[in-house]
């Protein structure tokens, strides 16, 4: 059993949705390693303060890595935060106009690999047995049904089998399953764990939101406690991510497939612990082997996803790497060869209110720009590439194809769409802000990451959608979708 440390902190999840990702729609290279990649690598990770150095002090060409900020930045791309950390140590950090160090950030689906490693942990812990679990365990009504063969490992992978539609696309509102359990279900817990089978488990890579808010009650069943006590007790205190809010649906289950906010900078400490191989100062936090295993290729049906993580060989100069990805432009780059961890977050305005998905989630956190003032926007186009080669190139010293890559990236399962989406309309604009916080009838919840106010918070008064204006329009989007029972 590991010793931990470390103070028990607040913390708050922000939601992530992705679009659909079938089996053999991306052919990626096989996954990158962290094996033979420590030899050499820092050991230093920040206390409660980060180590700031000069780009200079690590070898690295500040005008070549102004690349970034300045692809990153364009107008258009609605970056709030970048975060480039080499060897443990902050070398470059920028921020929109009224936002900083301290500003609220969104997951969205970063909050998947946040999620995984608390499975590691408690797998660890011996609170779960293995990941060839059934999840029967955890989902005893699945016995008797095709859906009883589904193991952990399966959802780990996104190859469950469960019927599940993961798709934006505001032609297909209707068949959306992540549109209905955002935008209409209190219990979004009950909601993905009756999904039927719609094929054999291990057969087919889906993309499922569902799948990861299923490890929301495993984690709950295998710990006796909420996710959020239990990552606070075993992750966030021990590596330092303060504050942290993890979202919750209205039966008080912790989103896990999205919805962690906190800053870029802890955003960036979770990703360091990953290139650490899950030891921080002395403590093993996650399980080095849970790590690797996260980042390796081992999936049957896809090879670019491990334990929820997104898995790249990179190209053009540029090395392999992992990432946690999610809606919106939220990204954690890790970069094991080069000792380097790279956060990009979008716009994000944080509701005011408590992190309480009552009586849906799009009503706090809406995605895609669509109430102006509140939640996320996206950018109008997004290349890793095009953002990871100069830093690169200025750790490096060598040109890197990627600089020149299209500004848009096909192969990226989490590619922003354009521009807001249905609901950004004149009835919704003209109609936002009649209600403050109809989840609770106590005084908002504070929303400033420290006694410094955030400048990217919102008066959920202001720029809020009613309820009945939502209701509405989520109801007319998911009217046409049919009842799924498994």
């Amino acid at each position: 059993m590991r010793v931990r440390g470390g103070p028990r902190r607040s913390w708050f999840v922000a939601s992530v949705v992705g679009v659909v990702c079938l089996a053999g729609s991306i052919a990626l290279p096989p996954a990158p390693s962290l094996v033979g990649a420590a030899e050499g690598r820092s050991t230093l990770v920040p206390g409660d303060d980060w180590q700031v150095d000069d780009p200079a002090d690590h070898g690295i060409d500040a005008g070549v890595l102004d690349g970034a900020r300045d692809y990153a930045f364009t107008d258009g791309r609605n970056t709030q935060g970048v975060v480039v950390v080499h060897g443990g140590a902050i070398v470059a950090e920028w921020y929109a106009a009224g936002a900083g160090p301290a500003s609220w950030a969104a997951s969205w689906s970063v909050g998947k690999s946040v999620t995984s490693a608390l499975v590691g942990i408690a797998l660890d812990d011996g609170l779960i047995p293995s990941v060839d679990e059934p999840m029967t365990t955890w989902y005893p009504d699945w016995r008797g049904t095709p859906r009883e063969s589904i193991t952990l490992l399966d959802v780990l992978h996104m190859e469950s089998g469960l019927a599940w539609n993961e798709d934006y696309d505001p032609a297909n509102l209707a068949a959306s399953d992540i549109i209905a359990m955002v935008a209409t279900q209190p219990d979004q817990l009950a909601f993905a764990a009756s999904r039927p089978a719609a094929v054999p488990p291990q057969t087919e890579f889906n993309y499922s939101s569902g799948n990861t808010m299923l490890l929301s009650g495993v984690l709950e069943q295998a710990t006796g406690r909420s996710v959020r006590d239990y990552a606070d007790e075993v992750l966030f205190g021990p590596i330092g991510m303060d504050p942290v809010d993890w979202w919750r649906d209205a039966e008080d289950h912790t989103l896990t497939y999205c919805c962690l906010d906190t800053s870029s900078r802890d955003f960036a400490r979770f990703g360091l612990l990953y290139l650490r191989a899950g030891q921080w100062g002395g403590e093993q936090v996650v399980p080095s082997s849970w790590v690797q295993d996260s980042v390796t290729d081992t999936a049957t049906s896809y090879s670019g996803y491990g334990y929820q993580w997104w898995l790249d060989a990179g190209g053009g100069g540029i090395p392999p790497y992992f990432s946690a990805r999610g809606h919106d432009g939220q990204f954690i780059y890790v970069v094991p060869s080069l000792d380097l961890v790279v956060v990009r977050n979008g716009t994000y305005v944080k509701s005011e209110c408590p992190s309480v998905a009552d009586p849906n989630l799009v009503y706090y956190y809406p995605p895609s720009g669509l109430v102006p003032g509140l939640g996320t926007t996206p950018p109008d186009n997004w290349s890793d590439e095009q953002f990871l080669a100069p830093i690169v190139e200025a750790l490096t010293g060598a040109p890197v194809e990627g600089a020149g890559a299209a500004a848009t990236n096909p192969g990226d399962p989490a590619a922003i769409a354009a521009g807001p989406g249905p609901l950004a309309s004149a009835e919704v604009a003209a109609e936002a802000g009649a209600a403050a916080c109809p989840n609770v009838a106590e005084v908002p919840v504070d929303t400033t990451t420290t006694a410094e106010p955030s400048p990217t918070t919102s008066s959920q008064t202001s720029t809020s959608l009613t309820s009945t204006t939502l209701l509405r329009a989520a109801a007319t989007a998911v009217s046409a979708t049919p009842t799924l029972t498994g």
